[in-house]
């Protein structure tokens, strides 16, 4: 094992040179064998900019070859929107990322049922959205699909946008309990559920139903990643800690991996925290950037690790 921490260079292209990890044990690379030889990188997070596809201090660039989609379907380049939170698989090396597959993955898409007075929060599918300070606010009775990142049960909105289908959704972890089975916080039942372990990833598609609180789903996915890039090698994800209640004691809230046991991650629950590292099954993070939680300021400091 080795203290890992992230690199001078590193720290100051994010504008947070004193935000370092304090002694963190890391698994060595000579420690993990990393599947599929080169492999491809998985990324989770939120567009920031375009020139490019820059998510999650990552600059992707697309091609002819590039799949666009989304939960009801195939989508074009022109579709996707600064906020959008996606799912990208990319083949190629940091600093020469080739995107292979770009889904844009809604945590949630249905009806506004509570607007807070003069807040920035809302309800939709029973569960909290907390909006950016300064975006557009939906009204009561609107349809929206909401992209942000899980934080516990609610969601941290980054884009919302007014639909016209009928259809609602959730994607997140599974959670097993006596009662049934949750995404996120929502109650789901449908056919495809049954076998998922705690903590896997599914996104579910079909009916909220508001009196009982309950999501009927006539559409179960349960893949993140679909091998677009092969077999993935590498993972950068941006996001919230959750407990968990196996080791390390933490998982990213809505992302459906786990990450490495030996890991020390208490320290940064409470952050919004952009994580980087291999995946070997489980997640053998490397290195962590704590973002801030002003929007400028964070898109200030996603655009710099972008550009190395």
């Amino acid at each position: 094992m080795t203290t890992g921490k992230l690199s001078r260079r590193f720290a100051l292209a994010a504008g947070l040179s004193s935000l370092m990890w304090p002694q963190t044990a890391w698994p060595r690379p000579e420690d993990r064998e990393v599947e599929g030889g080169i492999g491809g990188t998985g990324i989770v997070g939120i567009l920031t900019e375009f020139g490019s596809l820059i998510v999650s201090g990552n600059r992707v660039e697309t091609d002819l070859r590039t799949e666009f989609s989304g939960p009801f379907g195939p989508l074009s380049e022109s579709d996707i929107r600064v906020g959008d939170s996606l799912t990208i698989e990319a083949l190629g090396s940091a600093g020469n990322l080739r995107a292979r597959r770009v889904h844009v993955t809604y945590p949630l898409v249905g009806t506004v049922s509570e607007r807070a007075p003069g807040g920035r929060q809302l309800t939709v599918n029973g569960v909290t959205v907390l909006t950016e300070a300064g975006a557009p606010l939906p009204s009561v009775g609107d349809r929206v699909a909401v992209s942000g990142l899980w934080r516990d049960d609610e969601v941290v909105a980054s884009r919302l946008s007014l639909v016209s289908g009928t259809l609602d959704l959730v994607s997140g972890d599974v959670l097993r309990t006596a009662r049934g089975i949750r995404i996120g916080p929502v109650s789901t039942r449908g056919r495809g559920l049954v076998s998922r372990s705690n903590g896997s990833f599914a996104t579910a598609i079909g009916r909220f139903d508001a009196d009982r609180g309950i999501l009927r789903a006539t559409d179960i996915t349960t893949a993140r990643f679909t091998g677009a890039a092969g077999a993935l090698a590498r993972l950068s994800i941006e996001g919230y800690l959750t407990r968990s209640p196996t080791a390390p004691g933490y998982r990213i809230a809505g992302l459906g991996h786990s990450f490495e046991r030996n890991l020390d991650l208490q320290k940064y629950a409470e952050a919004r925290v952009l994580f980087n590292g291999a995946y070997t099954g489980r997640f053998a993070a490397e290195s962590a950037v704590i973002l801030p939680d002003n929007v400028s300021a964070r898109q200030r400091v996603l655009r710099r690790l972008a550009n190395g």
